[in-house]
């Protein structure tokens, strides 16, 4: 892509001026480039001063030495438009006879001095002679080694400008050659050039931060600062929202503006379009070009639709280039990314808009200004198009509001009924389309709807751009500013009756007229003739009568019109809730639905109806979704703050109240996460916009005082009191869990002392409540340095309340716990030492020894947890027995009892492993007993992984592997804890032969092997031949499966496995029979090339001669194997030829030449210079592969090896720039235009000429595809 790239001449040709600001604008682009401020790059002074100053000096003292064209960070530039030869750089540098100051100043500082040159091409000689001269000077001075001294004629300047589009732009701009629609920085909100453009700020607060918690608008001198600071993150998108005519543009532009607050951007680093231009290069296209590059460019695009951001804002984050987008438009989707920084700007004061209008115009006088800006509502589109309309000697002071809207539409030009008239049709919609063979020819569609020619409707639409009341973008066109649009389409619905309009949108071919028609309605809430037209659409017979067969499509306009009539907007979602299948995730529409719900639930008197049927849509969810979960949409409407509702607290509580009572475990689950919400005390988010329409929406409900925010909590804690003294404990102990869990934030950031205090002490009292001694513990931990003394005081009490009273309440707060869970104190410090709980875990099993009634209190909690703190309790437990055998059977006999549906013996394993410490006899009996246990026998290896394993273990594990009881996978245990190292590679060898023998045995094979060779890497270890050949064997069983059971990505670490398995050393034999499985399995469709990459990349690599032969047989199997094989699929990496040895790979075709051009076909011809994970579809530089290059040298037909090269030009599938892909492939290609055979050279020279035909057709397709997609308006 060389829209950017200028030429030496292109140097040449600018002023003497122009040149000085040019290089100041490269430095300044080039230090960001590395990271750095602007403001370290300092320029001015007369172009042709002998003053021995310089032009242009860097100050970058941390800028790291280079090779670069800024190569230190202390770095002076003397820019002359004229040639300089060695004698006048020589010159330059002197003053009257000696070295200028500032070249001391330079080399004291380890600076660096160049001289640029507009004038000068350089070869090597003269470079080199004029260098040479810069340095005989330079040796005359005292640190004279420190000083680096270069010359830049215009051909490296054009170099340097080809690394900063940006300053390209500008460049092109000084030249009067600008590309289509793309500027660099300057007036970009259109202020007339003779006119002040100064930013005008005040304190109104008019900048929302949309991604803040608060969303509390600010003055636009901290959105400034708050826009800066996140487009110097490198990858960032920002996103400027708002009405059209609240200065969007100006707000764009004062970022690079110095003189508007502190640490502007680099005006150097700015590239701006508009969208609604026709723009070339597409703004993905140029977006690309920047990522490919690696250039350090802010990208400013105004006019921006939602999903053209989405795709830029994609492409910008998936790359790791120094780019930047700031996006800006007047509409803003939910859908947001969550890679988006919204800024949202409202409009401006009154005063501001009238000075802004004095300024524009100031004849106009004070009073005049005043009235149009309030007019405006603080849009300064519509004040400054009013204003021009307005002579010096009038006074607007009478004038009515409908007089200002007729002058401020008719202009100067006088009054025209029929453009008014077509104005108001053409504002029925939000945007329409003005193209006769596109999208059902639209402005037909209004034409016939207002009863007006076609042609004249055109005319009208051009009119009302050259008077600035419309916008276009491309084909698309919108009557613009809002506040107009939608006072023209009122007079619209007045003046054309609703049958009419009705009868032309609602024909099915115009769906996106009609869903056009709905976003404008969706403004219009406050008008009567409006209303009535969105009930016609719900009526019987109207298109959105019966929602639960609608389309999506069709959909989109509910949601644009229901702000007009949100009553009747929720009566049809619950009368459609009342059919089934309607309310559910499995309706392809829930989440338009859930999402329209959330906003229905905004009032207070609509909450419970609109949350009732969220919940309906919830029932069916499963617990603990999170891919558009209709829970965690429930869960804002409980939040605190960024709710979206004005529903008051105890509506809300009343809600959650009812699920309690519902009785049913799926409303228990709902109700636990809305109580996470409303317990948040920290932390609050919200991705919504709250907007609805033209009503007036916040946040929603927010406490004004200290005492409403208790309430608040307190009201939700109420409703669980009750459910702490029930009956029902499996109720009660879910209560207990959810106060625990949120202890800590409702005591130390919402501040619920008194209240929590009276449950602690009421519920908690002497370790009744083990949770809740622990939370208050971790409160006192995290938050009792801080905490005010009287309120540590009362913590210290409830802690010493809640505490364990009894060994029995001891332990199950400890054992039936996570040891991660406490905080411990010793000595008067707090300690979150996971070893000092075990320590006390330990000692509290020693205690339990001689009181083994508590551990039948604790029931099968001891016997179902996945805590941690189980296996330090049983270590306890042994060490602390007189007599082990006896306490052994106690616990066997306690799991006969107690043992739940789910067992997890972690206490036995814990008990058996102190006892083997103690006397190893005594721990081999009780694995015996686990064998008789009838409950505990499938657990036998789990258990013995408690001991070294010794003959007795080994021999008891082949006895198991032999009988059909133990699943084969239970033998994966041997993976875990380092219990595979009580074993020698021939025993282990010994258990694989049997396992690989089971059913899915060989997965455990090579899960096992896989740790073996993970443990003993970096070691001395080397793995038997009989342990290896056993990992081959499972290798060959896992090929041999049937469809489904062939899958080695189930398994980690293959690479190990393949490398040591399949190394140059293993017998060939047992290689051919697994390349013959693998080809087989790959032939009959049982496995796929993408789960054994791994495994045939090694087999390539070591064994290629084996793999060739069986794959290219010359047949229809070796077609099918070449497909499945080595065709690139798309999104990954496939197995490829490169990864033969190319020596070998030729010896193996042994010259002949049908050999050769198989071999060649199959070969990926081009491999990528990134990492081997990068997509083939994806590089930045390819280069052709050294295996076709060395089959190209084999072959005696040339012709057909380059033509392999050529097909694989175009890739088989890609999801970005196909163009791009072929350019960077061509490149590659291109190499061969040096091969030393001419019949090469030439074959190479034609084709790329058909490539270069190629991309440049596919380069006007994408830009055509991209025009349409990115100027359009909704």
């Amino acid at each position: 892509m060389r829209f950017f790239e200028l030429d030496a001449v292109d140097i040449t040709a600018l002023s003497a001026g122009d040149l000085r600001e040019l290089v100041a604008r490269l430095c300044e682009a080039e230090v960001i480039q590395q990271g750095r401020r602007p403001k370290s790059v300092m320029w001015g002074g007369a172009q042709e001063a002998p003053d021995g100053g310089l032009d242009v000096r860097i100050e970058a003292m941390d800028l790291p030495s280079n090779d670069g064209f800024v190569p230190r960070g202390i770095c002076g530039f003397q820019v002359k438009k004229h040639a300089m030869g060695a004698a006048a750089c020589r010159d330059e540098m002197l003053e009257g006879g000696t070295p200028k100051l500032v070249l001391a100043d330079l080399a004291d500082r380890n600076g660096a001095y160049i001289i640029v040159s507009g004038k000068d091409d350089c070869s090597d000689s003269m470079l080199a002679s004029r260098v040479r001269a810069m340095e005989a000077v330079a040796e005359t001075l005292p640190g004279k080694a420190s000083l680096r001294v270069d010359f830049y004629g215009r051909d490296r300047l054009a170099t340097w400008l080809r690394r900063h589009p940006s300053v390209a732009l500008w460049v092109r701009a000084r030249l009067g050659r600008p590309l289509s629609g793309w500027r660099p920085f300057g007036r970009w909100a259109a202020t007339p050039p003779a006119q002040n453009d100064a930013f005008l700020v005040d304190d109104h607060p008019c900048v929302i931060d949309a991604n803040s918690s608060a969303k509390t608008p600010m003055p636009v001198s901290e959105g400034i600062h708050l826009a800066r600071e996140r487009l110097r993150r490198r990858g960032s998108a920002v996103r400027i929202t708002g009405l059209s005519g609240v200065g969007k543009t100006r707000f764009a532009q004062a970022l690079f503006e110095a003189n508007v607050g502190e640490e502007a951007l680099s005006p150097a680093s700015a590239i701006y379009a508009d969208l609604g231009e026709n723009l070339t290069p597409t703004a993905s296209e140029l977006v690309s070009y920047i990522v490919a590059n690696d250039h350090a460019v802010q990208l400013v695009l105004d006019n921006c639709p939602p999903d053209v951001h989405r795709q830029l804002q994609k492409q910008v984050s998936a790359s790791s280039a120094m780019l930047s987008l700031l996006t800006i438009e007047y509409d803003i989707s939910d859908d947001r990314p969550e890679e988006t920084e919204v800024i949202h700007l409202e409009p401006c004061s009154e005063e501001t808009v009238s000075m802004l209008i004095q300024r524009r115009h100031p004849d106009i006088g004070k009073l005049n200004a005043g009235k149009i800006a309030e007019f405006s509502g603080g849009n300064s589109r519509i004040a400054i198009a009013l204003a021009s309309r307005v002579d010096a000697d009038e006074t607007l002071t009478n004038f009515s509001d409908e007089d200002l809207f007729h002058r401020l539409f008719s202009q100067r030009k006088g009054a025209s009924n029929e453009l008014l008239e077509c104005a108001e049709a053409l504002s029925l919609v939000y945007s329409f389309n003005v193209s006769s063979s596109e999208f059902n020819d639209e402005l037909g569609v209004l034409s016939a709807i207002v009863g007006l020619d076609r042609r004249g409707l055109h005319r009208a639409q051009a009119e009302l751009m050259r008077r600035q009341l419309a916008q276009s973008r491309g084909e698309w066109r919108a009557v613009l500013p809002h506040a107009l649009a939608n006072r023209l389409a009122k007079r619209a619905l007045e003046n054309i009756p609703v049958d009419a309009i009705n009868a032309e949108l609602l024909k099915p071919e115009n769906l996106r007229l009609f869903v056009s028609c709905a976003h404008r309605l969706g403004y219009l809430h406050d008008f009567e003739p409006a209303v009535r037209m969105a009930n016609s659409w719900v009526s019987p017979g109207g298109p959105l009568h019966d929602i639960g067969s609608c389309n999506e499509g069709t959909l989109s306009a509910l949601l644009y019109i229901a702000p007009v009539f949100p009553e009747t907007v929720l009566q049809l979602i619950e009368n459609a809730a009342t059919k089934p299948g309607f309310a559910s995730r499995e309706n392809r529409n829930f989440r338009l639905f859930v999402r329209l719900l959330h906003q229905l639930a905004y009032d207070d008197d609509k909450f419970d109806r609109a949350a009732t049927v969220m919940l309906k849509f919830s029932e069916g969810e499963k617990s603990g979704e999170n891919r558009d979960s209709i829970v965690g949409q429930m869960r804002h409407l409980f939040s605190l703050h960024l709710s979206g509702t004005l529903a008051r607290p105890e509506r809300r509580c009343a809600f959650v109240s009812k699920l309690l009572e519902s009785g049913t475990e799926r409303h228990r689950e709902i109700a636990a996460e809305l109580f996470h919400a409303a317990f948040e005390a920290t932390h609050w988010t919200s991705f919504s916009a709250f907007d609805f329409g033209a009503r007036r929406r916040d946040a929603g409900w927010q406490p004004r005082t200290r005492a409403e925010e208790l309430e608040w909590y307190i009201g939700f804690l109420n409703l669980l009191r009750p459910v702490l003294t029930c009956d029902d404990l499996t109720l009660r102990d879910w209560a207990r869990s959810l106060l625990a869990g949120h202890f800590r934030e409702l005591w130390t950031f919402a501040g619920c002392f008194d209240d929590l205090e009276e449950i602690v002490r009421s519920h908690a009292s002497k370790g009744e409540w083990p949770q809740m001694w622990v939370s208050v513990k971790k409160t006192l931990g995290f938050d009792g340095d801080s905490a005010h003394p009287d309120l540590l005081a009362r913590l210290e009490s409830l802690s010493r309340v809640a505490a364990p009273s009894d060994l029995y309440s001891e332990i199950e707060a400890y054992v039936l716990s996570n040891t991660w869970d406490h905080i411990e104190s010793r000595g008067g410090q707090v300690a979150f030492s996971d070893e000092m709980i075990k320590e006390k875990v330990i000692s509290l099993g020693e205690m339990a020894a001689a009181e083994l009634g508590c551990l039948e209190r604790l029931g099968p909690g001891l016997w179902s947890g996945e805590f941690d703190a189980l296996h330090p309790f049983g270590i306890g437990l042994a060490q602390g027995s007189v007599d082990l055998i006896a306490t052994y059977e106690r616990l066997l006999s306690l799991v006969q009892l107690q043992a739940p549906a789910k067992l997890n013996p972690q206490v036995l394993q814990g008990y058996i492993s102190a006892a083997n410490d103690i006397d190893p006899r005594l721990a081999m009996v009780m694995l015996e007993r686990v064998l008789d246990h009838p409950l505990l026998r499938t657990f036998f290896i789990y258990l013995l992984s408690a001991i070294k394993i010794g003959p007795w273990g080994f021999n008891m594990l082949i006895e198991l592997a032999r009988g059909e009881e133990f699943e084969a996978w239970r033998f994966g245990q041997l993976a875990y804890g380092r219990m595979h190292e009580s074993l020698t590679d021939s025993e282990l060898a010994e258990l694989f032969t049997i396992l690989n023998q089971r059913h899915d045995g060989f997965y455990t094979t090579l899960s096992v092997l896989e740790m073996r060779f993970f443990a003993g890497r970096g070691g001395n270890y080397v793995p038997s031949e009989d342990l290896l050949s056993t990992g081959r064997d499972a290798i060959r069983a896992l090929l041999g499966g049937k469809r489904g059971q062939t899958e080695l990505n189930r398994i980690r670490g293959t690479k190990r496995i393949a490398q040591q398995c399949l190394s140059e050393s293993a017998p060939e034999q047992e290689v051919e029979e697994i390349v013959r499985l693998l080809c087989e399995g790959l032939d009959d469709l049982r496995i796929r090339s993408s789960d054994f990459e791994v495994l045939m990349t090694t087999l390539f690599r070591n064994f290629p001669e084996i793999v060739l032969g069986e794959i290219f047989t010359g047949d229809d199997r070796e077609r099918r194997l070449i497909d499945r094989v080595f065709k690139c699929r798309f999104g990954g990496a496939s197995p490829s030829l490169n990864s033969m040895p190319v020596d070998r790979l030729i010896t193996w075709c042994r010259g002949d030449q049908d050999r050769i051009v198989g071999v060649a076909a199959a070969t990926c011809a081009y491999s990528t210079v990134e990492a081997t994970d990068i997509p083939l579809e994806h590089p930045k530089r390819v280069v052709l592969s050294a295996s076709i290059k060395g089959l190209l040298e084999a072959a005696v037909d040339k012709q057909c090896i380059v033509d392999v090269m050529f097909a694989g030009i175009q890739p088989m599938s890609w999801s970005s720039s196909l163009a791009d892909i072929i350019e960077i492939r061509a490149k590659a290609f291109a190499e061969l235009l040096e091969h030393p055979l001419a019949e090469v050279r030439n074959l190479v020279a034609e084709r790329l000429e058909r490539i270069e035909l190629t991309v440049r057709r596919e380069r006007q397709r994408e830009a055509e595809d991209h025009s349409r997609r990115e100027q359009r308006f909704e």
